[in-house]
């Protein structure tokens, strides 16, 4: 018995990548960021994903470009076919995990870039921007506390980008070619 604890640290990230839908054939496990999931012997095609733990984004390119698509812990981490993550392709090429922030989640929108213009804070999943504040362009999202999705349609569908905690000056510093935003919710890490 011994009178010293560790502290709990955060349980590591994992996800697992199946080359065919409902969890089936070859498999990729992954505990770390991948820039490149050719280089683990397996093919550029995903057509189902496990979350074991943590919040995983896959890219339709290598280092980390192009289409964002999240997989987090809601729906207990299990998405059986591309269709549960909005993609239009099984074609996935690199992965990482989002970034954790144990603070409450808080992101502030603006309609403007540059932080101006009319603003909104959001502590919570919002499925429609329009109904709920009448507003669908946003141009600049700082983020305070937790990491966010956001959609480019209501009730969390279309493109998405994922937003980890730090400051969003643009649209295009989160990888959009536009404003529009439909929906925003927080990433679900547990």
């Amino acid at each position: 018995f011994s009178i010293f604890t560790k502290k709990n640290p955060r349980k590591p990230q994992f996800v697992t990548l199946f080359e065919q839908r409902n969890f089936a054939g070859r498999k990729l496990d992954l505990s770390s960021d991948c820039t490149r999931i050719s280089d683990k012997n397996f093919p550029e095609r995903c057509n189902s994903v496990q979350v074991e733990s943590g919040a995983w984004v896959g890219y339709e390119h290598e280092n980390f470009r192009g289409r964002q698509y999240l997989w987090d812990m809601s729906d207990r981490g299990e998405y059986n076919c591309y269709d549960r993550w909005c993609a239009q392709g099984d074609h996935i090429s690199s992965v990482r995990a989002v970034k954790q922030d144990n603070n409450p989640a808080r992101a502030q929108l603006f309609e403007r870039a540059g932080f101006s213009g009319k603003k909104m804070e959001l502590q919570d999943d919002i499925p429609n921007l329009m109904s709920r504040y009448s507003l669908n362009r946003v141009a600049s999202i700082r983020v305070l506390g937790g990491a966010w999705v956001v959609y480019q349609e209501p009730n969390y569908r279309g493109p998405h980008y994922i937003l980890e905690k730090r400051d969003y000056n643009n649209f295009s510093d989160w990888g959009s070619q536009n404003s529009t935003i439909g929906s925003m919710r927080r990433v679900r890490f547990n």
